[in-house]
């Protein structure tokens, strides 16, 4: 008879907001205590060290977290653990967890690879919003080291996934699918885990909005409202000086810089103009050729029309 199979656990180690894990990890509580004294500090460089080679982080993860924090939260920052667990995975395998105490309903995914292995959720307060990093972190030939690492939103406005899934539902009532569409988007991007945690309200908030109205007829509507057919992509955005729009335009290759700045802002009045952005909403601009996949960012960049520059437009 072959040995019974040990299956994965999940234990919850701390709540925070301080590190206190020198009974139970002490190697952990070291790692943890010297990676916010590196958040905390305003040069990320030193990030890099924290991670583990199969993370393929690259030497200047510091300064793409640090870009993509000063995009998001207005300074200062507070950072305070949130939870910690501690995850044997005897397989090593890559498991969904629904089993972590205290995660909110939330399925925690297991590294690929790592018999022990830790999920941190660090969460970062800043003047505007709240945000939680979300790392992977693995012991491996007695060392410790970040896996992975996924900055998420937890509010936008102020406000958590549920306060914009109840204006969604409040736009529904009212007969206002597209409103309630984007704002539906907006709630389940608050949500959104990636590879290292999975909600399921998320999964039902993206059945709701779908419900409302398809991907395909969004996409048919904004291009017969501009009376265009290179929009490729649209749906919400998060930014920090409130919610927006996010557009994919396919371009001809020899456009220019210049022309495509131009392109934006037409783009910007015209659906102002046509109601798709309500006043203090930004619009993003982002550019592929045609071929290119239209749910992901392209190398052609684009640029963000703020609210103020919006304004600016209807002087």
């Amino acid at each position: 008879m072959p040995p019974p199979t040990l299956s994965t656990s999940c234990e919850l180690l701390s709540r925070g907001p301080d590190v206190n894990l020198m009974q139970q990890e002490v190697t952990l509580h070291t790692f943890l205590n010297d990676l916010l004294k590196t958040l905390r500090q305003d040069d990320y460089t030193p990030l890099a060290q924290f991670f583990h080679p199969k993370a393929k982080a690259g030497k200047n993860i510091g300064d793409k977290l640090h870009a993509l924090l000063r995009n998001r939260y207005d300074k200062p920052w507070q950072f305070s653990i949130f939870r910690v667990w501690r995850i044997t995975s005897p397989s090593g395998s890559k498991d969904l967890l629904d089993s972590c105490p205290e995660s909110a309903g939330a399925k925690i995914i297991t590294q690929f690879g790592f018999e022990k292995q830790f999920a941190i959720w660090i969460q970062i307060m800043g003047q505007n919003e709240l945000g939680r990093l979300i790392f992977a972190i693995a012991t491996d030939k007695g060392n410790i080291a970040i896996t992975g690492m996924r900055l998420q939103q937890w509010t936008q406005g102020g406000h958590d996934w549920e306060y914009w899934r109840e204006q969604a539902e409040l736009q529904a009532k009212q007969n206002d699918k597209r409103s309630a569409y984007f704002t539906l988007d907006v709630a389940q991007k608050l949500l959104a885990g990636e590879d290292f945690v999975i909600y399921p309200e998320q999964r039902l908030m993206q059945e709701a909005r779908n419900q409302l109205m398809s991907k395909a007829e969004v996409i048919h509507d904004i291009n017969k409202s501009l009376k265009v057919e290179s929009i490729a992509y649209v749906g919400s955005l998060l930014a920090k000086d409130g919610t927006g729009l996010l557009i994919r335009e396919i371009v001809p290759p020899q456009a220019s810089t210049h022309e495509l700045l131009a392109l934006c802002r037409k783009r910007a009045e015209s659906l102002q103009q046509l109601a798709w952005l309500k006043p203090k909403q930004g619009l993003r601009c982002n550019y592929i050729l045609a071929g290119m996949d239209p749910e992901q960012d392209s190398p052609l960049g684009g640029f963000y029309m703020t609210p103020d520059d919006l304004k600016n437009f209807q002087k």
